[in-house]
């Protein structure tokens, strides 16, 4: 991929934080921009980010209203432990 130069404008402030990153980073200032832009292109268009294209993914009729308060039950079956053990006196495992 040929890189093409782009001049931009920045104020004191805004050179202080490139700067800052750039030194944090490790990086090239031309990389923190790079990487600013490819960041706000997914955060805005949702594309290439696999965590974002899952937002709305429960809207679906199939999905049972109540998941959320009884995904254990729907996860496993219904299954429940009958009791749960108690833990032996003195801490031992009684082998």
């Amino acid at each position: 991929m040929s890189k093409r130069p782009i001049q931009v404008y920045l104020d004191g402030r805004d050179r202080a934080q490139l700067d800052g990153l750039a030194r944090r980073l490790r990086c090239s200032k031309a990389e923190v921009v790079r990487e600013a832009i490819r960041r706000w292109a997914v955060e805005l268009t949702g594309q290439g980010d696999p965590l974002l294209q899952l937002v709305g993914g429960l809207d679906d009729p199939g999905v049972p209203a109540d998941l959320s308060t009884r995904l254990d039950e729907y996860a496993v079956g219904g299954y429940r432990p009958a009791r749960v053990a108690e833990p032996r006196p003195g801490g031992g495992t009684g082998k």
